[in-house]
């Protein structure tokens, strides 16, 4: 019988062993997740914002270095009246009247440079015992861009933007003219940053080769490889509301005996019609490196050997 309740007794200090042991880390496991969580957002938070966009949320700072704040100003005062008053813009709960600082697309990119080029024409072989080559032609623009201006507004944001690449004339017998592209690129609003952007029309074609009795055939294309000094301007550009909160209530001036508000919003665009009004400007200057493949056509050669 002692022998039965020792046993007894020893299981019963075991199992509430496992369960302190048990139980302690996931409440102690769970107050960690908890801190992580509440550390993690946060830096959810940096991560999402530090994302290349077309735009970024206007603040106070932004709105007074547009050139046209104080028509804004006067604006409030002609519509509403002198007084304190407290400007908000992007408030909480009012997600359906957001104030943004955008690139207006497309930037323009203009050659201020010669075109240098360089032109080979170039073979492209099929495989032994196939007739079929992959010809790969079109216009590939590389452009490495340096920041030469930034503006105060949007400081340290990162863009994304759309950038029209010029027509190009190759310095060829045949002036060769390439049309305008779109090309894509991210950049941010900071001094001595640099940036790249690409745009390309290049595709892939298989293609059969000419049969031609005893000559064995393949594809040529030319070539052109340049190198094209450019630069451009982007406008960043302010639409949206903003609001005035004023100390006192007070009705419109003109209805000076219709509804008190504390607070009245305005369109930014409304008021500033003019774009050069809310814009703001950053300047790149750098160089495209593009690359032409066109001209495409079959050769065909007497005891030619792949």
């Amino acid at each position: 019988m002692n022998s039965t309740i020792l046993r007894t007794a020893i299981l019963a200090v075991l199992c509430s062993a496992i369960h302190l042991t048990t139980a302690l880390p996931i409440t102690q496991g769970l107050s960690e997740l908890l801190a992580r969580d509440e550390a993690y957002e946060p830096m959810l938070l940096e991560r999402r914002g530090s994302a290349a966009s077309p735009c970024s949320l206007l603040d106070l700072d932004d709105l007074e270095a547009l050139p046209g704040w104080p028509a804004l100003q006067a604006y409030a005062h002609e519509t509403w009246g002198e007084g304190d008053w407290k400007i908000e813009i992007n408030p909480p709960g009012y997600r359906d009247k957001p104030a943004t600082m955008c690139v207006a697309d497309p930037v323009k990119v203009d050659i201020n440079g010669d075109i240098v080029c360089n032109e080979t024409r170039v073979d492209i072989a099929p495989k032994k015992g196939s007739n079929t080559i992959i010809v790969d032609a079109g216009y590939t623009n590389v452009g490495n861009w340096n920041i030469t201006n930034v503006t105060s507004v949007a400081h340290a944001n990162f863009f994304m933007a759309w950038l029209q690449m010029p027509n190009i004339t190759l310095p060829t017998p045949g002036h060769l003219t390439l049309k305008p592209i779109l090309g894509t690129g991210s950049f941010i609003n900071a001094p001595h940053n640099s940036f790249v952007t690409k745009a390309t029309n290049r595709t892939e074609k298989r293609t059969s080769l000419t049969v031609v009795t005893d000559k064995r055939c393949i594809g040529t294309i030319n070539h052109a490889q340049c190198l094209i000094s450019a630069k451009g301007r982007i406008q960043l550009l302010a639409t949206g509301y903003i609001w005035f909160n004023y100390e006192t209530k007070r009705a419109p001036l003109a209805n000076p005996t219709g509804v008190k508000h504390h607070r009245y919003t305005v369109k930014i665009e409304d008021v500033l019609k003019n774009a050069t009004d809310r814009a703001a400007y950053i300047d790149f200057s750098g160089n495209m490196n593009a690359t032409m493949r066109s001209d495409y056509f079959d050769e065909c050669r007497w005891n030619f050997r792949l």
